[in-house]
């Protein structure tokens, strides 16, 4: 039964996951104008989510995460597809760092339960 529980959950987090991804490329492609836009986002939110296994790291794990998202994965996106950084993109870069800041904590706390052990 525990088992089941794991897999509906690892299942909603994939779907909320993607469902963002999706929004966030229907979005870009109001903002942009077109669907240049659209791919942008598309990349753009699949680097983003990529990055943010980094948050699986204990205590450090959004740092890293950030990091990387800010001076790696951004940039190269803007480049690559000569969109530029608006509302939109603040906006998907600061709900991967919330989630990922949730990621980090839940599994610090797991560390930490079991060094108390």
């Amino acid at each position: 039964m525990g088992m089941f529980n794991r897999r509906r959950g690892a299942r909603t987090t994939i779907s909320i996951t993607w469902s963002l991804i999706v929004l966030w490329a229907a979005l870009g492609y109001f903002v942009y104008g077109g669907l240049a836009g659209v791919f942008a986002m598309l990349i753009l939110g699949i680097l983003y989510d990529l990055a943010m296994l980094l948050a699986l790291i204990p205590f450090a794990g959004v740092v890293l995460q950030a990091l990387v998202m800010y001076f790696l994965i951004t940039p190269w996106v803007l480049d690559f597809t000569g969109i530029a950084a608006t509302w939109l993109t603040t906006l998907v870069f600061w709900v991967d760092i919330a989630f990922g800041c949730l990621i980090t904590f839940i599994m610090s706390m797991y560390v930490l339960a079991h060094l108390m052990d």
